[in-house]
Parts: C-alpha cells; structure tokens; sequence
C-alpha cells in the first residue's frame, strides 16, 4: 500500500484561533511551504526519506505568534505522504471429521509472514524536536494456532 496523507501542524498558535483536536486530534495552525520538505538533511546529517528524517525541517517555516499573530500558514492539509506499507499473511487449517456433524479443525495463521518493518507515521508537529522522524511502527511477524470444534 502506498504511504497515509498527513498534514503537518504548528502547536504555536500563531492563528489564535485555536486548535480543533476534537475533530481532527491535531493542532490546527500550519506552517508555511519554504521549499521541498522531501529532500533535504538534518543537522545530524540523516537524509529526508529515512526514519531518522522523513520530513526535511528545512522546508517549512514556524510562524511567529507575535509578529505573525492572526495569520495562517500556506501548508496544505495532507501534503506530505507517510512511509509505504507491505504485508503479507498466511493461513493454513485441517479439518478432521469426527462424526458426520461434529468437527475439529486445526489452524496455523501467520501474520506479516517476510517480517517486513512497517513504519509508522513521523512526528508532524514542526514545534516538537523530533520533527520528521518516525518513532513508531506495527508489530513484526505474528503466528497463531488455533484449535477449533464445530458442531
């Protein structure tokens, strides 16, 4: 699957209008678009497309909420996209006739089967230090038995 839309925020307020975390869970001021937020390097020298960096802060502006008080930034919403996600599973089962209505079925269920990191989204807040890195991701490979009786 492709990566999830996601929209960066700015927790300063500049607006001060408010934020609106009971609709979306997020603040709702944006930062300004200053250049290409998707390449780029942190100060740490990782490179924008890494979980260590998937979002440039180079390409984003904070906004003042003194000198800039009451205005909004130009980033769109859901402008920049979340790392790609792939998983595989598997599921395999024996059923075994006891009686003509009564049956006990055996299963082997894996999930995520190759054990590929899906990563989750990065920290979207420009105010927060780890902007742009990705913090977080679904759990590995996953197997499960299962004993099942069917009357």
């Amino acid at each position: 699957m492709s990566g999830t839309p996601f929209t960066v925020c700015d927790s300063a307020g500049a607006s001060a209008q408010g934020g609106a975390p009971e609709i979306s869970g997020f603040p709702s001021d944006r930062p300004d678009v200053i250049g290409d937020f998707a390449k780029g390097h942190f100060a740490n020298g990782a490179s924008a497309g890494t979980p260590n960096c998937w979002l440039s802060p180079g390409g984003f502006q904070r906004l003042d909420p003194i000198a800039q008080a009451g205005q909004f930034g130009n980033a769109g919403r859901n402008i920049a996209q979340g790392p790609a996600l792939q998983q595989w599973d598997f599921s395999a089962l024996k059923n075994f006739k006891i009686t003509e209505s009564k049956t006990v079925q055996f299963r082997g269920e894996r999930f995520n089967i190759f054990n590929d990191a899906n990563l989750g989204l990065p920290e979207n807040d420009i105010n927060s230090p780890n902007f742009g890195q990705i913090q977080t991701s679904q759990p590995g490979r996953l197997v499960q038995f299962a004993l099942k009786f069917l009357f």
